[in-house]
Formats: structure tokens, C-alpha cells, sequence
């Protein structure tokens, strides 16, 4: 069984709106969040993805959101090369 939650506000129009939806990712995963939104290539014509999606655990979501703040305040963190 899922939910479906609040749309992100801000995040646009239909096509760049980004829809939540909780769902149950089984025992390992518990609690889950897929973030979905409309794939601007999509072509009906030629097939492919309607929609594009990541699926999270609460503890994925919580490192995502950290780097996403990161960032949107302007103080990402590149990565090294070893």
C-alpha cells in the first residue's frame, strides 16, 4: 500500500512538479519515498520512460537532503579524484 504526498511546492509547473509517494520497501527497507516527476523527452512516438523516479529509504532521503541543501545554499561539495 502507498500514500501519496504533497506535491514539493515550488518545484513548478505539471511537467517539472515533483510528486512524493510513501510506500513500503519490505522489511529491510521499511518506509520508503519515491519522487516522480514528468520526463521532458518523453515522446510517445518513439516509447521510453513517461516519467522519471528515484526511490529512497529514510536514510538515503536524509544524506539526499543534506547534499541537496548543500547545494542550493552554494556550498556543494565536489568530489576528489584519488
Amino acid at each position: 500500500m502507498s500514500t501519496q504526498l504533497r506535491n514539493v511546492p515550488g518545484t513548478g509547473n505539471a511537467q517539472n512538479q515533483l510528486t512524493q509517494t510513501r510506500f513500503w520497501g519490505g522489511k529491510n527497507r521499511l518506509s520508503c519515498v519515491q519522487v516522480t516527476q514528468a520526463n521532458p523527452y518523453y515522446d510517445s512516438n518513439s516509447g521510453g520512460p513517461m516519467f522519471n523516479n528515484l526511490q529512497l529509504t529514510k536514510a538515503q532521503a536524509g544524506a539526499l537532503a543534506v547534499e541537496l541543501m548543500l547545494f542550493a545554499e552554494g556550498r556543494e561539495v565536489e568530489e576528489e579524484n584519488v
